[in-house]
């Protein structure tokens, strides 16, 4: 008998390493004990000095809702991913294995939130991924793509979370365990892109890693590498596609006087395999009252037409000292968003 040859042996290993793994459950997870999700109006607490201040750094755009979250649920918090469904449902995927619904608190009618934890039971490797940094979701499907930090996988979950699977991303073993797929979207053509939160280069504190899929990521598909350039200091921590086609980019700096976040905007058709993708900052948030560790975005339309951006901030488990906050920006009337 003649025995296959030892490269061809790890040839045939190392493909049905890199085999999806599914999972396909019944109903779907039901929601987790203790479900209520307080919510607190921040507007009416903004004076009129304040708006004015606030207005000013956020140039386009204009600050149309502002919230905080509030839950006694051990799973509630520190949120770094968000996005909406066809419906108008909000998700948010937090860095404790948990998830989020809830209806945008500007629509008419009660509000309405829902936790639950994407991921049940255990892993071949002893462990389960919990740490969510980034998500998008199909726009047919309605299905949901994330990432997740310290993990050599992306996970594809149905929108009920009653289905996953995971594929498998040896390029993200490239990345530092704790600086993973922070920022990731789906481009207008398809395309998929992934911002890590490392520096790209150990002397720049403006560049930052970034892989372009000609689609949705296949199992052990090698990506194209290219870089962002972020405002000096700032990490990237979501992406965002905007109705023409361009990107917001979240970043997200840690200072003295507490966290700065800063939204720039960036052109996909400038990304080129090993180049350097150029953006171009359009506001900031530093007011005190308004100031967290936002880390989730999503881009939406209003009932009138108008873009609105939503931000929700990560707690870091320290609800003692950061918030969980939710805004709502809305491109000025007449405001468009000029190149780069």
């Amino acid at each position: 008998m003649r025995f296959p040859k030892p490269a061809l042996i790890a040839s045939v290993l190392l493909a049905c390493m890199l085999l999806p793994l599914t999972w396909l459950h019944g109903p779907a997870p039901v929601p987790n004990d203790d479900p209520a999700v307080a919510i607190t109006d921040l507007m009416p607490s903004l004076r009129a000095e304040d708006r004015g201040r606030i207005a000013r750094e956020l140039g386009p755009f204009a600050l149309a809702g502002a919230w905080q979250l509030a839950s006694d649920n051990a799973l509630f918090g520190n949120y770094s991913a968000l996005g909406q469904f066809a419906d108008g449902t909000l998700i948010a995927f937090g860095d404790r294995n948990d998830a989020l619904y809830f209806t945008p608190p500007d629509r008419p009618g009660p509000w309405r939130a829902e936790m639950y934890r994407p991921i049940e039971g255990s892993s071949r490797r002893g462990y389960i991924d919990v740490d969510a940094e980034s998500l998008f979701i199909d726009p047919v499907r309605q299905d949901l793509f994330v990432g997740y930090e310290g993990s050599p996988y992306y996970y594809h979950f149905s929108r009920t979370l009653s289905w996953r699977e995971t594929i498998p991303a040896p390029v993200l073993d490239r990345w530092n365990g704790n600086q993973g797929p922070e920022a990731m979207a789906r481009l207008a053509d398809g395309r998929v892109v992934v911002i890590g939160e490392l520096y790209a280069r150990w002397f720049s504190r403006r560049l930052h890693p970034a892989l372009l899929y000609p689609g949705m990521p296949r199992p052990g598909e090698m990506p194209a590498l290219f870089e962002v350039a972020m405002p000096e200091g700032f990490r990237p921590t979501e992406l965002a596609l905007l109705p023409d086609g361009r990107l917001l980019v979240l970043g997200r700096k840690l200072t003295l006087a507490g966290f700065r976040t800063t939204i720039s905007i960036a052109d996909p058709a400038a990304i080129r395999p090993g180049g350097v993708l150029p953006t171009r900052e359009l506001a900031r948030i530093t007011d005190p009252r308004l100031r967290e560790n936002y880390e989730g975005m999503t881009v939406t339309r209003d009932a009138d037409g108008a873009v609105a951006v939503w931000l929700i901030a990560d707690s870091n488990l320290m609800v003692w000292a950061q918030r969980t906050l939710l805004l709502k920006l809305r491109l000025r009337p007449g405001q468009r968003l000029s190149g780069l």
